[in-house]
């Protein structure tokens, strides 16, 4: 048998596992004191390093030994007026060793006229303990002036950016923005910023708001060219999709959405013939607002969910998404793994048959709102949960 056929019969092996208290899983705390962590990434440098978003605009480091550097590596003024507001998203260019590419969102401010702004950075020295270099615009949303403004970024294996944006604020006049494609607000926005890329300009073009356009509309982007309609849309029908992520094991992209009053895990495939995840129309499986049907999704012809819950269960309040599990937890191979705000539990979908069954994981953040505002990962697929609340980075372990 070849290293190859091994790891893939391991990894069929750990499929197959279920997720028990068995695999005597525990969050171990690696860094404390931050304020209001919103999200994680690491560059892939051979640093070891973890870089770390705090709300206020700071991104902080946290070492291969595992020390917090006092100083930040980057900081900026940004829009702190709502909780789900400030530096929100990051996302390393897979070259960051040499280029020092890495791209963040974040609310502008008042002079930035408001929105959700995505910037590209390039380190002159990418190894250095603090940011020096160049520091651009790329996109800026309009129309984002509170909460529910999504921020979370990703680069694909595609070499393209993706970018959540949420529906604006929770107001029912906002809603109805989510399931257009001539608006960016409530949609995953996929963007190409080669350097090779053409600047995005004229019709089927929503974004760079100012003239200030940093990348181009990839041609296999469904609304592509299209005169009236955003070609920067990849995915529509979101409410707030605060945390996505590119699954690594087969292209798919998986979002938390947090609803009105129901959460939604969705995964969309490149298979699905639908870019439609439902919102207005839908939340879950029911209509919004709701008439008491159930057969939403199916009527309609928009995404399921892969599960849902209602606000309120269990102390439940807002869907964190997360991450398909590829660290060295064996029983956690494979997994998705994402959890609650409010709630503070960790869940695990794993696949089953021609679905996926959802757990809750021994182990849990204490609860309160923002006792979970994301996840991340290191090199080696390790898992990290981070306590917007109380200012800590957790990796998830077990034997």
């Amino acid at each position: 048998m070849d290293n190859a056929t091994g790891r893939r019969l391991a990894l069929a092996l750990a499929l197959a596992m279920p997720v028990t208290a068995a695999a005597q899983l525990r969050l171990q705390p690696v860094a404390t004191g931050l304020e209001g962590p919103t999200a994680l990434a690491q560059p892939d440098d051979g640093s070891g390093r973890l870089f770390v978003l705090e709300r206020p605009g700071r991104i902080r480091v946290i070492g291969a030994d595992g020390t917090l550097a006092a100083t930040p590596w980057y900081q900026r003024e940004v829009n702190t007026h709502d909780t789900e507001q400030g530096l929100l998203g990051i996302a390393f260019d897979p070259a960051f060793r040499d280029n020092g590419i890495v791209y963040i969102a974040y609310s502008a401010t008042p002079e930035e006229q408001w929105g959700l702004v995505v910037r590209r950075l390039a380190a002159t020295d990418p190894a250095a303990a603090t940011f020096q270099g160049s520091d651009r615009q790329v996109l800026r949303v309009t129309g984002l002036v509170a909460n529910h403004n999504g921020g979370d970024l990703h680069l694909g294996a595609d070499g393209m950016l993706y970018l959540a944006v949420g529906a604006g604020t929770g107001k029912p006049e906002d809603h109805p923005w989510a399931g257009t494609t001539d608006d960016l607000r409530g949609k995953i926005l996929r963007l190409d910023v080669r350097p090779q890329a053409r600047p995005a300009r004229g019709a089927g073009t929503c974004g760079g708001a100012g003239g200030r356009v940093g990348y181009g509309i990839p041609e296999d982007n469904p609304w592509a060219g299209r005169s009236g309609q955003c070609g920067e849309i990849w995915l529509h029908g979101l409410r707030n999709p605060w945390r996505f992520a590119l699954d690594p094991f087969d292209g798919a992209i998986w979002i938390g959405d947090v609803g009105v009053d129901r959460e939604e895990l969705s995964r969309w495939h490149p298979d699905q013939p639908t870019r439609d995840l439902g919102f207005p129309r839908c939340q879950a499986h029911h209509d919004w607002p709701s008439t008491g049907a159930t057969d939403c999704p199916a009527r309609t012809g928009t995404l399921a969910p892969v599960y849902a819950y209602a606000g309120g269960d269990n102390g439940r309040c807002a869907i964190i998404g997360g991450r398909r599990y590829r660290g060295p937890v064996a029983a956690l191979a494979g997994a998705y793994v994402f959890g609650d705000a409010c709630s503070g539990e960790v869940l695990a979908a794993r696949a089953d048959g021609d679905g996926w069954k959802v757990t809750v994981l021994p182990v849990a953040m204490p609860r309160g709102y923002g006792s979970i505002s994301s996840f991340g990962e290191d090199v080696a697929g390790q898992l990290y949960v981070l306590d917007h609340a109380h200012g800590t980075v957790h990796r998830l372990d077990g034997d």
